[in-house]
């Protein structure tokens, strides 16, 4: 395409993009292969005693099930290592599970989370001594996505974690409880305790942070069994995650020596802009998917984002660090029209609705769209940058970092501010 004809973009801005192009260049280096193996250890089922305190720390004992929801993620990581030692320290004797629930495959056949994160589930349970089950749907998210949703999950629609994380787990939990009393071979004349333990923090989300550290999930007990939502991590700090980690002696995944923040769904409609940039970057196939899935649809990725502004973007970062500066600029273009287009699609450009005080809007002036498409812009050619910079970095035969010492734990706390 060229720059010069039929393009809405301000010259100005343009020379920019050229400018900026021209700085860039690229660079590749790797890293070495390293592997661990641990065995597993399977704790018995029983009946636990019936107090409710321990120090200031949840008594695990009254408990006859403890289920540890885990994606492999930090969070996950450390809450598992937490729970682990508060298991040892109680010498509590019930069963303990690590349950992870897969996401399915895209159309092409690519895992749509990140690699090796269902092997790292199983090392880490293993480290710890803990039972592991592997739950899934047939159809998976992209079935899911393509089939009855036909819309993307977002922050007021998280179908994504009901249907293929919360729904599969309470549905294990009844399998568990009848297997519970099979098991025990008395009749169930008492609820079966169940501690569902999850890594939700409170730094994520006001949303998160308001949520009670423990409650009865009064939507998901019978008179069969109770289940208490317990969230440990919730007043954590990063800095106190990846120090829980480092006690552990656990190893993290190495999509976080990647430059990730966060490793759930490769592409989360929740995650920043930043990692949705680099997973783009490290996984093309798997945006392809993703993009054809948008055209499949009719609808973005996100309301503000999306996959075909993600893709414009790595083209003009994957130009500009193959010093192709015309080529840049021309992607840069591309991905400016594509953001004017849709800011001036918005009812808050068109004027539409009310301001927060209550005053009618008032459209937005050609200069104003093109202020805004240009900032918007700017800010993913941003993220692209960073994002081509860490994919010419990263080693992605190596899927799991080394134990890590203080140095690192700080390193990776750092990183993710």
């Amino acid at each position: 395409m060229s720059t010069a004809a039929g393009s809405r973009y301000d010259q100005n801005a343009v020379d920019t993009f050229k400018a900026d192009a021209a700085r860039h260049t690229r660079s590749r280096t790797a890293a070495q292969k390293r592997t661990v193996r641990r065995s597993a250890v399977q704790l018995p089922l029983g009946l636990a005693a019936d107090t409710r305190q321990v120090g200031s720390a949840m008594n695990l004992l009254p408990y006859d099930l403890i289920v540890i929801c885990s994606s492999a993620g930090k969070d996950s990581l450390a809450l598992l290592a937490y729970v682990a030692k508060l298991i040892r320290q109680q010498k509590y004797r019930g069963r303990v599970v690590v349950l992870h629930n897969t996401l399915g495959v895209t159309r092409s056949g690519a895992p749509v989370e990140w690699w090796g994160v269902e092997a790292a589930v199983r090392e880490h349970a293993a480290a710890c001594g803990f039972e592991v089950v592997v739950r899934s749907r047939h159809d998976g998210l992209w079935g899911l996505l393509l089939g009855p949703r036909r819309k993307w999950p977002g922050n007021n629609a998280r179908w994504c974690t009901s249907d293929l994380k919360s729904g599969p787990s309470m549905t294990w939990i009844t399998e568990a409880v009848t297997e519970f009393w099979n098991q025990l071979g008395v009749p169930a004349d008492r609820p079966v305790e169940v501690l569902y333990c999850l890594g939700l923090r409170g730094e994520e989300s006001s949303g998160r942070a308001a949520q009670p550290i423990a409650s009865v999930n009064e939507r998901h007990s019978s008179g069969n069994r109770r289940i208490t939502r317990w969230l440990p991590l919730r007043d954590w700090t990063i800095q106190d995650v990846w120090d829980e980690i480092k006690e552990a002696g656990l190893r993290p995944h190495a999509g976080y020596r990647w430059g990730l923040s966060r490793l759930s769904c490769s592409l989360c409609v929740l995650a920043s802009l930043e990692d949705l940039m680099l997973a783009a970057a490290l996984r093309p196939a798997l945006a392809a998917d993703y993009r054809w899935a948008e055209l499949e649809l009719g609808r973005p990725f996100t309301e503000r984002l999306s996959m075909a502004m993600i893709l414009a973007g790595l083209d003009a970062a994957w130009a500009e660090a193959a010093g192709d500066t015309a080529a840049a600029v021309d992607a840069a273009v591309v991905l400016y029209e594509l953001v004017r287009d849709y800011l001036a699609s918005t009812a808050v450009a068109r004027g539409e609705g009310q301001t927060a005080s209550g005053r009618p809007r008032t459209p937005w002036t050609e200069q104003h769209l093109v202020g805004r498409a240009t900032a918007r812009t700017s800010e993913i050619l941003a993220a692209g940058r960073r994002a081509v910079a860490l994919a010419a970095e990263a080693d992605t035969s190596v899927w799991m970092l080394e134990p890590l010492d203080e140095q690192a734990a700080a390193d990776l706390a750092g990183a993710a501010r």
